[in-house]
């Protein structure tokens, strides 16, 4: 019977070999391959010349993290002495005694089996091949910057199901939310952006959120995105669980991070990820707190250069937007600004809120069509605070015509733990349909957010 392999005892850099290898239905120089639990590409098989190797991707092993040589015609990397040799942090390759290799039994658990489907599907539909991953990273990085954000993320998606080259249960914006976080938070440099060498990453990403969140959905039969008690002690043979009640409900607490009596599919996913690698300490990853922190992210990435912070950084952002120095922009030069300098931000709704109100006398500008120079750092704090509000506000759509109705309007509150009774959400989704269509749009929604919250953080900016 297969066994598993568990790696450990590296530290600092390539620390990220250690894992717990599970065995691949597939083989490689006719020995097996076996491939890390946490949903990340890396992979243990035998070189088909003298080493077993970890590495980014089955291929020849020239590059690789780490390579045990090989005892003679040894099945798994267990049976050799070692010691294995690993790139430290200044590129020079060397032995590393505490780096321990040993046999262990495969791991039955139902999302263990899930996560081990990944590969065969991605190679199913062209996404383990190189060349094929080259094809279409130049596809979502059309304009060749090497940085993609997540609307082109989502924008991909949307096209590539809308075609028929990817299956309709890989278009789920909560799922993909959760895969852009992972990819740039966990997998990657903590930037806002997908970088060239995290695309793989992204897409095995993609493919798992969306495998759970169907896993989710099944067991969310209000289908309001949020699960309670009653709907998992239903769901339980769903997600492989076999416990009494006194258990189930112990197990439901535990998933329930903020104690709020439902089990959001962010929970979800950081209960899923402790079962397939109890080693993990999901509550602490990035992209499970994240929340609102992007901001952060981008600062201790890019320091001042992605904040209001700095004088000097606005005065040259400034230049680069009013490139003919007539001191005076168009929507036109700020939507061409964002496009190709912060593509996180490049969202149209975002961008028109963030103009108007730059422009408006409310919102310090003189009414005219230009923003001028002095009316600049308020419209950039407009642009990444409308930016926010559209994040939120597509975590409760539905569907793809930019409105809300009271159900998704609900899910937007209970993003951000806003914790109301049913009428009282149905008396603030009333004020905010001005027209009593029974559709809140996104001016509507950006109106009841800053009547009911200010942003302090905006007007520290401004400060």
């Amino acid at each position: 019977m297969p066994t598993a392999i568990k790696i450990s005892g590296r530290s600092g850099r390539n620390q990220l070999i250690n894992d717990t290898y599970e065995p691949m239905q597939i083989t490689h120089h006719d020995r097996p391959c076996w491939v890390a639990r946490a949903v990340a590409p890396r992979y243990l098989f035998h070189s088909g010349k003298s080493r077993w190797v970890i590495s980014k991707q089955i291929d020849d092993g020239a590059r690789c993290w780490a390579y045990v040589q090989d005892s003679g015609s040894s099945q798994d990397p267990s049976s050799c002495p070692g010691p294995w040799t690993v790139c430290d942090q200044d590129n020079q390759w060397r032995e590393d005694a505490a780096v321990k290799c040993v046999s262990v039994p495969a791991d039955h658990d139902k999302f263990v089996q899930l996560r081990m489907t990944l590969d065969a599907e991605m190679r199913q539909y062209g996404l383990i091949d190189p060349k094929n991953l080259k094809e279409l990273w130049k596809r979502l990085d059309y304009n060749g910057n090497n940085v993609v954000s997540l609307a082109e993320i989502d924008k991909m998606v949307v096209e590539l199901v809308a075609g028929g080259t990817w299956p309709a249960w890989l278009n789920n914006k909560p799922a993909l939310m959760r895969a852009y976080k992972k990819t740039i938070l966990k997998d990657g440099d903590g930037d806002d952006w997908v970088e060239r060498h995290e695309f793989h990453a992204l897409l095995l990403n993609i493919f798992w959120f969306n495998k759970l969140w169907q896993v989710y959905e099944a067991v969310d039969t209000g289908h309001d995105r949020r699960m309670d008690i009653g709907e998992f002690m239903s769901g339980l043979s769903k997600m492989g669980l076999q416990l009494s009640q006194a258990e189930a409900q112990q197990e439901f607490a535990s998933i329930d991070g903020n104690h709020g009596g439902q089990v959001l599919f962010v929970e979800f996913c950081a209960y899923v990820r402790k079962r397939v690698n109890p080693d993990d300490h999901p509550n602490f990853d990035a992209d499970i707190v994240s929340g609102e922190h992007a901001t952060r992210a981008v600062r201790n990435h890019r320091g001042h250069e992605a904040t209001l912070a700095n004088p000097r950084e606005c005065r040259k952002l400034w230049t680069v937007l009013d490139f003919n120095g007539n001191q005076i922009v168009s929507l036109a030069e700020i939507d061409k600004l964002c496009v190709e300098q912060y593509p996180l931000l490049n969202h149209k709704p975002a961008l028109m809120r963030a103009y108007k109100k730059a422009i408006s006398k409310s919102g310090g500008g003189n009414g005219d069509d230009w923003v001028q120079k002095k009316e600049f750092k308020k419209l950039m704090a407009y642009i990444f605070y409308f930016n926010k509000v559209f994040w939120l506000f597509e975590q409760g759509m539905d569907s793809t015509d930019r409105r809300l109705n009271f159900q998704d309007f609900k899910k937007c509150l209970l993003v951000i733990g806003v914790k109301l009774s049913d009428a009282d959400m149905r008396r603030d989704f009333s004020a905010c349909d001005k027209n009593g269509g029974g559709w809140v749009l996104f001016d509507e929604f950006c109106a009841f957010v800053a009547s009911k919250n200010c942003p302090q953080a905006m007007t520290d900016m401004l400060d």
